[in-house]
C-alpha cells in the first residue's frame, strides 16, 4: 500500500472533525458507475437529487458522499463527450 501525504491525511483528520466520513475514491468511482447503469443521463441528478434529500434531513456526510459521487459522474460524462 503506497503511503498517503502528510496533506492527505490532514484533509482526512479535518474532514472527521468536521463530522464527514471519508469515502473512499474507489466507492465513488463504483457507485457512480452502478448509478450511471441504472440511471443513464439522469444520474447526475439523481446523485444531486439525493445529495440535497440528505442535506435537508440534516445528514451532512451522506450528503457529501452523494456530492462526491455527483462529482465523479460529472467527470465520467465529460471523458465520454469528449
Amino acid at each position: 500500500m503506497a503511503p498517503v501525504s502528510s496533506r492527505a491525511k490532514m484533509t482526512a483528520i479535518e474532514a472527521h472533525a468536521e463530522g464527514f466520513r471519508v469515502m473512499k475514491a474507489v466507492d465513488v468511482q463504483e457507485h457512480a458507475r452502478k448509478l450511471y447503469a441504472a440511471h443513464g443521463d439522469k444520474a447526475v441528478a439523481e446523485a444531486a437529487q439525493k445529495a440535497a434529500e440528505m442535506e435537508k434531513l440534516g445528514r451532512d456526510a451522506d450528503a457529501n458522499d452523494w456530492r462526491q459521487i455527483e462529482k465523479a459522474l460529472l467527470l465520467m460524462r465529460g471523458a465520454r463527450e469528449s
